[in-house]
């Protein structure tokens, strides 16, 4: 290991970003996915090397891949972050550094042209997302990012590039047979084992079913509420055309229409109780918006019918059936 440089060294250039300087949006961003990154590879890692396929505890692996950040620049044309290891390690068999090894010799990996559908050791669909939502950053004034790990004497060096951002894209997205995009607000989903489903608003339309896996929860979950694009592959209506349902490949947030079909976010105020403290009547009208009944005619709808509905003379028949049939006693 070189002792002189950090453990993982990350390097942004771009005209985003200057000597000692990046935007906070832009360092949240990656710092948030290089995090999820870390953590799924090394849940896929567990399972590989477990063969009960019980993986390791998700605490005991976030703690393997805890990082510091010890590092920023000045008086570099780019802006480069240095991080340590969060906690000493003592255990001769470093699974923290394994999973960092494997984040990013994966990354090399996927970015390459190639026509097989493997993925890297330690990869899933969910760690594709991972990078591809770090991805994102080079539509935002970011041209090149330099991903070093010194833990051996020669370091490991990958460039994640606008041009292998499309290919884990493409990757992610599958081969294009029947493969459709919809837009919307995401506002429901099962994680149930046996129903893991959501449900996409769009502008226009009614809502649509999607289908996810487990390798998609976390990314179904970051997205509830948000405006997102779901692409996969989609079942359609013979008759009609329209998609019935879509077996996600990817999701992915829309931050410039974050403001779109707003009106479909849940209203209201919280109830601040205790769980086990009854929140009254008016509370909980509060909470949901409700308000008093104006218009008994709301309820009633049109009972009680017309009057000769001819109901009486199909209630006499059933009991004159009754009486003179099979059920009679």
């Amino acid at each position: 290991m070189n002792t002189k440089e950090p453990l993982l060294k990350i390097r942004f250039d771009g005209e985003a970003v200057g000597p000692g300087k990046i935007p906070v949006p832009h360092l949240l961003r990656f710092l948030s996915n290089l995090s999820k990154t870390l953590h799924r590879t090394g849940h896929v890692l567990g399972d590989e090397n477990d063969n009960t396929r019980q993986g390791r505890p998700r605490q005991h692996i976030k703690d393997e891949v805890a990082l510091d950040l010890v590092l920023l620049t000045e008086g570099s044309s780019a802006a480069v972050l240095g991080f340590e290891r969060g906690q000493s390690v003592q255990q001769e068999a470093d699974f923290g550094l394994e999973i960092l090894e494997r984040a990013i010799h994966g990354l090399e990996e996927i970015q390459k042209p190639s026509e097989d559908d493997g993925l890297p050791k330690g990869y899933d669909v969910g760690v594709l997302m991972a990078w591809r939502d770090i991805g994102a950053l080079f539509g935002q004034g970011i041209e090149r990012i330099e991903v070093t790990l010194n833990h051996r004497a020669t370091p490991l060096a990958v460039s994640f590039t606008p041009s292998g951002y499309k290919r884990i894209q493409q990757r992610i997205k599958g081969p294009q047979t029947s493969i459709r995009a919809v837009e919307g607000r995401l506002l429901m989903a099962d994680f149930k084992e046996h129903g893991t489903r959501c449900k996409v608003h769009p502008s226009v339309g009614d809502p649509i079913l999607c289908l996810f896996n487990e390798e998609q929860k976390d990314e179904v979950l970051e997205n509830i509420l948000q405006y997102v694009r779901v692409t996969g592959e989609a079942r359609e209506d013979a008759l009609t055309g329209r998609v019935v349902s879509i077996r996600i490949h990817d999701i992915e947030r829309l931050e410039d229409r974050e403001d779109e079909m707003a009106d479909l976010l849940p209203q209201g105020t919280p109830v601040s109780r205790g769980f086990w403290e009854s929140p009254t009547l008016e509370e909980l009208a509060t909470t949901q918006n409700v308000g008093p009944l104006t218009d008994v005619q709301a309820i009633l709808g049109t009972w009680p019918g017309d009057e000769d509905d001819e109901f009486e003379q199909a209630v006499d028949a059933l009991r004159h059936q009754s009486m003179g049939g099979r059920n009679s006693r």
